[in-house]
């Protein structure tokens, strides 16, 4: 099967350990399942190659966040100089950061109102579902997807890794964009960020209906409700959009610090920055350093389960959780309603509450500190509903995109009729090559790797 001649773009953003482009690279390996001809462009530095590719051979952008687009060619804006392309941004965040932290992202919106081309696409509908409704544009919901890899017919399966008794945590802290001092009180921020337009009984309110045990997934959600601010007072106010992010960074820092300190007694190994300075020496937390995001389905079989966090989402799971359980591994993540539509084996997801976790209890009460369990092998069946190229061909049904008719792939294997025909053995095996192998872990990839051996239990 050839794809289509037109170059259908993923952009991406320069960003440490990989974490963007490798989205990127998924992305258009998913599009490349349904025979487009897709690239990545890691901007700034792929601009002049982004540049060549003439307008009219465009298909479509799906920008990785608003920052591919602060690059202009011959001084436009991207979404302008590829004016007849549709031009979608994958939010990574919620939509309030990116306000804050990109200007060009109000650009952007200013144009969708009135191109239908231009939207959104998000993999969290809680704040769709609270901001949509003031914003004229098209805002659609793609979840994540699964970062590992379906073994191909007659490949023979590396031997799996043996898990260790440690549990392990993936993601930085320290370093939200509210800049609140580790030491901070709510009540302390409130008054700080307010206090000279809000009197303290209101204040007063608002933090305990903030930090109350049935507290809205989303804080920023509840801020506004209690102080009587719109969607749309809350996007445009400079003051009330600096507060909401502030008290959002909050709420993101102290949920995982709360989750990780309800861990004490187990043991943990943390890849991510931050940590060690947050929480101290805490007798069986190792500190480890830097992972790259593609490298996570490799981690995981060597641990007992991941603890996730996806601690101001409604309605979205980080990518974490389905490439953990479509390696056959446990995770460990606070409530979503998402989870019941991502429908994943009961056994392998172990739930917390984001403002009252005990984890440490939990993982004794499910039995998980029993044993050691086998060693894990992917899922196959999950990993094609959580995959890639099935999340691409869910977008491009409802995206603003004429995508030719190609005709229809080889099966690899029979599917359901909801999962997307994926591509033959000949052209998986020719995307897995450009990708690299995800699917088990190399003893050299991290120093830490090579004391595993010693450390089972």
């Amino acid at each position: 099967m050839q794809p289509h001649a037109e170059v259908m773009a993923v952009l991406a953003f320069e960003h440490p350990n990989n974490a963007v482009t490798s989205v990127a690279e998924r992305m258009a390996a998913g599009l490349a399942c349904q025979g487009l001809n897709a690239r990545v462009f890691t901007l700034p530095g792929d601009a002049q190659a982004l540049a060549a590719v003439p307008p009219a051979q465009m298909l479509g952008l799906l920008s990785l966040g608003p920052m591919p687009l602060a690059t202009e060619i011959d001084g436009r804006p991207l979404w302008e100089h590829f004016g007849r392309s549709p031009v979608a941004v994958y939010l990574l965040d919620a939509l309030l950061y990116d306000l804050a932290r990109v200007p060009v992202m109000k650009e952007f919106l200013a144009d969708a109102a009135s191109q239908p081309r231009l939207s959104l696409v998000s993999p969290e509908a809680g704040y769709r579902d609270w901001l949509g409704g003031t914003l004229p544009v098209n805002w659609r919901y793609l979840p994540f997807a699964a970062f590992p890899q379906l073994a191909l017919p007659g490949t023979a399966d590396a031997a799996p890794a043996e898990p260790q008794g440690r549990f392990c945590v993936v993601g930085t802290i320290g370093g939200e964009l509210g800049n609140a001092p580790a030491s901070e009180t709510l009540p302390a921020l409130l008054q700080r960020l307010l206090g000279r337009r809000v009197d303290s009984r209101r204040l007063q309110q608002t933090a305990d209906a903030l930090t109350a045990p049935d507290a809205h997934p989303m804080p920023a959600r509840t801020l506004a409700a209690s102080l009587g601010w719109t969607p749309a007072e809350v996007m445009t106010g400079n003051e009330q959009l600096a507060a909401t992010i502030a008290v959002d960074s909050w709420f993101k820092r102290e949920r995982r610090l709360a989750a990780v300190r309800s861990m004490t007694g187990l043991q943990v190994d943390f890849f991510g920055s931050g940590w060690d300075k947050l929480l101290g020496e805490v007798p069986g937390f190792r500190h480890v350093g830097q992972i790259r995001h593609g490298d996570i389905a490799k981690l995981v079989p060597h641990y007992l389960g991941l603890v996730n966090f996806d601690p101001n989402w409604q309605h979205g799971l980080h990518d974490r959780v389905y490439t953990t359980t479509a390696m056959g591994c446990r995770i460990i993540t606070n409530d979503n309603s998402a989870l019941a539509e991502a429908a994943l084996p009961a056994e392998q997801v172990l739930c917390y509450d984001a403002n009252r976790p005990a984890i440490a209890e939990s993982v004794a009460a499910a039995g998980w500190l029993d044993s050691l369990p086998p060693p894990a092998r992917p899922n196959s069946a999950l990993l094609a509903r959580h995959h890639w190229g099935t999340r691409m061909a869910q977008w491009l049904t409802d995206a603003p995109i004429d995508v030719p008719a190609l005709p229809a792939p080889a099966m690899a294997d029979a599917a359901p009729a909801a999962v997307q025909p994926m591509p033959g053995p000949a052209f998986a095996a020719s995307v897995n090559a450009s990708l690299g192998a995800q699917a088990h872990f190399s003893p050299a990839l991290h120093p830490l790797m090579h004391t595993l051996a010693g450390t089972r239990r």
